[in-house]
């Protein structure tokens, strides 16, 4: 679970226990842009008068909600810019977690609780890392999530598995490194 895996190997087949590799798909955020493109694009010409309404307005609002759609696009493609899109975002295997966003390889001895909100919306799996992690690890996820000792790992649209394949997956790994 270095930089060095490989990404044709998804699931190792000599390996007794399933690595889970999560990726981030290129086509739904540029599906995403275009969408946010096309409305920024139409409340433009709303604001500057070239598409006329049934009832008159003023165009202020219109321009406004450009502006935010705007914003939007912007921000995305800025947050984009920061995703290798040819490394996994996340790879959980039996010796940890490893992520772009992680600065190297959180143990499973290093995972205090895991949470499964058992909401039907709810999307991810919420692993906090104990207090006396490594420093690097504590800082940099005090940088990018708002829990600040906590990893959010997506259980739905994994390639390969199942939402309750992962969540017993991640319970596993976390219930063994209890053990031991």
């Amino acid at each position: 679970m270095t930089d060095e895996y490989s990404p044709a190997a998804d699931r190792d087949p000599n390996a007794t226990q399933p690595i889970l590799v999560l990726r981030g798909s290129v086509r739904y955020l540029f599906m995403f842009l275009g969408v946010m493109a096309l409305l920024f694009v139409y409340l433009s010409l709303i604001a500057l008068g070239q598409i006329k309404m049934s009832r008159p307005t003023s165009g202020v609002g219109e321009g406004l909600f450009a502006i935010l759609f705007l914003v939007v696009i912007v921000y995305v493609a800025v947050k984009a810019r920061q995703v290798d899109f040819r490394k996994p975002t996340m790879v959980i295997g039996p010796d940890g977690i490893a992520g772009q966003k992680l600065p190297k390889l959180i143990p499973w001895s290093m995972i205090e609780r895991v949470d499964i909100p058992q909401a039907g919306q709810a999307g991810f799996i919420y692993l906090t890392v104990r207090k006396d992690a490594d420093p690097e690890i504590l800082e940099q996820l005090r940088k990018r999530q708002p829990l600040e000792r906590t990893v959010a790992i997506p259980h739905r649209w994994v390639p390969e598995f199942s939402s309750s394949e992962v969540k017993d997956i991640v319970n596993r790994y976390f219930e063994r490194s209890r053990q031991s």
